[in-house]
């Protein structure tokens, strides 16, 4: 129930962002929450002010933006490569300068929710970050619109080598970008276009639920979802979604504004050819690698089809009675054992884990727990879930857990260190303007880590039943990050389509209640998941985002695929993708290891490693 939300709540406008800092991959709080004294690691933040307050950098930063300004004076078709360069340069001081100031006020809010100086800084650099994009903008502007042959000599240009990519980037941007004028506007626009996503955070994130006579939070009756009780389960999605449904019209009326608003910036203003074009111009990936992804998504619904009938008679051999129900999707396969994997274990199991698949990677992982940069445990006003934070190539990147000795809190730490050690090598090879991945690519050493775990645990364990809940949480996994996510996607494509022409909230539930049934078979689908997808925050906070989960975890399953056959020789290609950062395309960086984002027959491969996993646990379910 609880959705994987990128931590994207960058200072750059959203709709064009490139994934700045790396996602929030949310865990499932099992255990009590620390209230007293805090456990485990926590994370020294101050290294990235070095030593300025807030006022001093934003001095800093706005003398550097008035130096950026006079620029534009000297700005023509006859200007040299090395002043562009130290244009450039300037502009990355800058953004690398206000990327610090925020990272360090986002995990001062993380650590603690209720912390009011983070959460007024945080505000303040929202509107700081509009000013300074409308200052920088015109670099952008005359660089897109610059004769093609001085553009190009200086993208062939041997100074301009590093920045490359973000240049072309500009240059591709121009069919879509406005008048610096009209830029300017839309930048001030986007401040208060973007309160429609932020109300729904605010109106939902405030739920409270009667939980047998106490009120608890949505984050505290979420993990009931997950429950080994199945009346548990029930109860849980049931109070949930009925409390969506009751705000069904003001959720509606956001999203009609949400959809308005991304239409009516992206397709109408600005040309795009459609709602999902303006997403994927943004990740530089093409209209139709995005069809082939979502085409191959729904041709392979059979297969968890499949999966889930397995799951539901394997439960039930085991003793397990309940309906075969969407309530009980996340039914977890309970084993007799009560193993607990406690921080300092699974730490070292991780690394370990790491230093055996190649030494470059454990000794990654080990410097941002050498530099203090992870805070581990949960406590009463800490946010929950998990994410990696990125900063600058200079500051090893951060890591938050709420490790509560679960074995999905193991497969959360090598995920994130999967992101972190990403972060370092791309960080050792490229500018700041190119070090961060797309979001299409950046999932794949986190995903990836989590392959290298499972398989690993596979083939140690002596323990069937242990084997058989790896799988399933595995299987569960894949569904929840390709199929579901997919799906978010074909409905968001219906609901900007529909919208416009004013759909009824009915229609929209009636849509959305078909695709459900489309996903799973003759399971059951109760009435109230018709309601559910005003409870994905991805569809209010970022349109079409959801598919880069898809291919990212599919792309990773076709790489795991290629190292099986590999074997060492497909690590030194590895290292080279994940030290690519954003320099180039995803396609290219794609291509460049024998694989077509546009065929079909890519995505396919990633599906028929699920089906490996799948035939794997139906072998031992016996």
């Amino acid at each position: 129930m609880k959705e994987i939300k990128p931590k994207s709540k960058n200072i750059k406008n959203i709709k064009n962002n490139q994934n700045k800092i790396s996602d929030k991959k949310n865990t499932y709080v099992d255990s009590k929450i620390q209230t007293s004294k805090i456990i485990g690691e926590v994370w020294n933040l101050e290294p990235i002010l070095a030593g300025k307050t807030f006022d001093e950098w934003i001095k800093v930063i706005n003398s550097k933006v008035d130096t950026f300004k006079k620029y534009r004076n000297i700005l023509n078709d006859k200007i040299s490569s090395e002043k562009v360069l130290e244009i450039l340069k300037l502009e990355e001081e800058i953004s690398t300068n206000t990327a610090q100031v925020d990272a360090y006020y986002e995990l001062k809010f993380y650590e603690d929710t209720t912390n009011p100086d983070a959460l007024a800084k945080l505000g303040q650099l929202k509107q700081i970050g509009a000013e300074i994009n409308n200052n920088l903008i015109y670099f952008n502007i005359w660089f897109m619109h610059l004769n093609d042959k001085s553009a190009n000599k200086l993208l062939l240009s041997k100074e301009l080598q590093d920045y490359r990519y973000h240049l072309e980037l500009i240059r591709k941007a121009k069919p879509y970008t406005k008048s610096e004028e009209m830029e300017q506007i839309i930048q001030l626009k986007d401040i208060t276009g973007g309160a429609y996503s932020e109300l729904y955070t605010i109106i939902t994130d405030n739920y409270t639920f009667d939980w047998s006579g106490t009120k608890i939070s949505k984050e505290e009756i979420i993990k009931y979802c997950f429950s080994e009780d199945s009346k548990l389960r029930e109860k849980a999605y049931e109070l949930i979604l009925k409390r969506y449904k009751e705000d069904g019209t003001v959720l509606l009326e956001i999203y009609k504004n949400v959809v308005t608003d991304w239409c009516n910036d992206g397709v109408k203003i600005r040309g795009h050819i459609n709602s999902i074009n303006v997403r994927n111009i943004s990740y530089d990936v093409s209209d139709k690698a995005v069809d082939a992804l979502l085409k191959v998504v729904r041709k392979n619904v059979p297969l968890f089809i499949e999966y889930f009938k397995v799951k539901y008679a394997l439960n039930k051999k085991a003793g397990q009675k309940y309906s075969y129900s969407r309530y009980h999707l996340y039914a977890p396969f309970i084993t007799k054992s009560k193993k607990s994997y406690d921080y300092e274990s699974s730490k070292t199991y991780v690394l370990d884990t790491y230093k055996q698949f190649d030494s470059r990677f454990y000794d990654r992982a080990m410097t941002i727990f050498k530099e203090k940069h992870v805070h581990s445990h949960p406590t009463k006003t800490k946010h929950g879930g998990a994410f990696c934070l990125s900063v600058t190539k200079g500051i090893i990147p951060y890591i938050l857990l709420n490790h509560t000795n679960t074995l999905r809190d193991v497969f959360t730490i090598i995920h994130e260190l999967g992101h972190g050690i990403h972060d370092i090598l791309a960080g050792e090879k490229q500018k700041d303007l190119e070090r961060h991945a797309s979001v299409t690519i950046c999932e794949t050493a986190s995903t990836f880590g989590e392959m290298l775990l499972a398989e690993r645990l596979l083939s140690e364990s002596n323990d069937i039943e242990e084997k058989k809940r790896i799988l399933v949480q595995s299987m569960d996994n894949q569904w929840a990050t390709i199929i579901r996510q997919s799906y978010f996607v074909i409905f968001e494509k219906y609901a900007h389509e529909q919208i416009p022409k004013g759909i009824t909230r009915e229609a929209l539930d009636n849509y959305y209640y078909e695709l459900l049934k489309e996903q799973f078979g003759d399971m059951q689908i109760p009435e109230v998941f018709k309601h559910e997808w005003s409870y994905i925050s991805h569809i209010y906070e970022m349109p079409f985002y959801c598919y880069s989960y898809a291919w990212g975890n599919l792309f990773v399953l076709a790489l795991y695929d290629m190292y099986r056959q590999e074997g060492k020789s497909f690590i030194e290609k590895y290292v080279e993708l994940l030290s690519a950062g954003g320099s180039d395309s995803p396609a290219n960086l794609m291509k460049k290891l024998g694989v077509d984002p546009e065929s079909e027959e890519f995505w396919q491969r990633g599906f028929n490693i699920i089906r490996l996993e799948m035939e794997e646990l139906k072998k031992i379910a016996k």
